[in-house]
């Protein structure tokens, strides 16, 4: 009894929430506003993972209804209105969010809201609608359907062994049977349509692997740990620390754009070397030793640490100078060093290079 009521009570809350957002959606916004805001500037990262979590029960939700075929409209305007709150408080953090922590929310609400506007929107009206109107072969199912049992009835009457009764029984069973092929492919398409959207969250939710299978966010994550480490440990001189600034800023150029796909494979690569091989290999020697004034190959250990630091530097400087890889002169002379490689360099013959011939 308490559990019933309980869910009664949830119910209720729920339906009365519903009703006001519906009424007055300016008015539950604002109030969210005013609770969300401050904690928003506060605690950005927070603000975050708050917005990642909203959108993991959007997917649930999209999945649970993809599993039982039923899309009720209350929920629909559930998702709809945590999608618009999301996208209000993207807008207040994203400033002051690291630009991969950023870049990866974006991209996934961006996701999210094309998908559910493609199914849902005026777009996805258009094709449930479109969705709803039988096919010729469709109809002619159902026609014959009908068909089947009005030959049936009026069989019986010839033979007269049949009365009015049959005829109409016989036609009723008939239009049923057309109502139920009906319903079942209308449930059907539903499903198909919600499951579709599932899938489609269910894809954006795949970042943008690296060159050895980790994804962007996790080598983000790993690379702040590293350079927040090495800086507190107070250990690099001058010339080290700020390389290793430079480096970071570096990898926050190419993270973003390795998460947006515009970075070929060999830059995608030492990307993903530089922040799981190249500087740990570097790094964390000379954060374990013991004295860090140690002496490596007669000279200080931290001036060694700094010429690594400067060759990876110079590596990642390299790489983010790169154009993206579907620019189109990028393209055009990779394949020119491609075929130079492969076939040498050639001479053009008199006269076709766009020069007059010697007189």
């Amino acid at each position: 009894m308490g559990r019933r009521r309980g869910r009664m009570r949830r119910r209720v809350v729920g339906g009365a929430f519903d009703l006001v957002a519906d009424r007055a959606p300016w008015l539950t916004d604002q109030a969210y506003r005013v609770v969300a805001a401050p904690l928003q500037w506060v605690d950005p990262g927070g603000a975050a993972q708050a917005a990642h979590g909203r959108l993991d029960t959007i997917r649930d939700r999209i999945a649970a209804m993809a599993a039982t075929g039923r899309v009720p409209r209350a929920e629909q305007r559930r998702i709809a209105r945590d999608l618009a709150r999301t996208r209000d408080d993207l807008g207040r953090i994203v400033s002051r969010l690291p630009p991969v922590q950023a870049t990866a929310l974006t991209l996934r609400l961006d996701a999210y809201v094309e998908a559910f506007d493609a199914l849902t929107g005026p777009a996805g009206t258009a094709v449930a609608r479109r969705g709803r109107r039988r096919s010729l072969a469709e109809r002619g199912c159902d026609a014959a359907v009908l068909s089947g049992a009005a030959a049936t009835a009026w069989a019986g009457l010839l033979v007269g062994g049949a009365g009015t009764v049959a005829v109409e029984g016989a036609l009723a069973a008939g239009a049923a049977g057309a109502a139920g092929a009906t319903a079942v492919r209308s449930r059907r398409r539903r499903r198909e349509r919600i499951t579709e959207l599932a899938n489609a969250l269910a894809a954006a939710d795949t970042h943008v692997p690296a060159a050895g299978g980790v994804t962007v966010p996790q080598l983000d994550r790993a690379r702040a740990d590293l350079l927040r480490r090495a800086a507190a440990a107070r250990r690099l001189d001058a010339r080290g620390a700020a390389l290793l600034r430079s480096i970071g800023g570096h990898l926050d150029d190419l993270l973003v754009r390795l998460l947006r796909d515009d970075l070929d494979t060999d830059v995608a690569f030492l990307v993903e070397a530089t922040v799981t091989r190249y500087l740990p290999d570097t790094l964390e020697p000379f954060l374990a030793l013991e004295d860090p004034r140690a002496v490596v190959r007669g000279r200080p250990a931290a001036v060694e640490v700094a010429d690594q630091l400067a060759a990876i530097d110079r590596a990642l400087d390299q790489a983010r100078a790169r154009p993206g890889r579907h620019h189109l002169e990028t393209q055009l002379h990779l394949q020119g060093e491609f075929l130079r490689t492969k076939f040498g360099e050639g001479q053009a013959p008199a006269g076709r290079s766009g020069e007059a011939p010697p007189a």
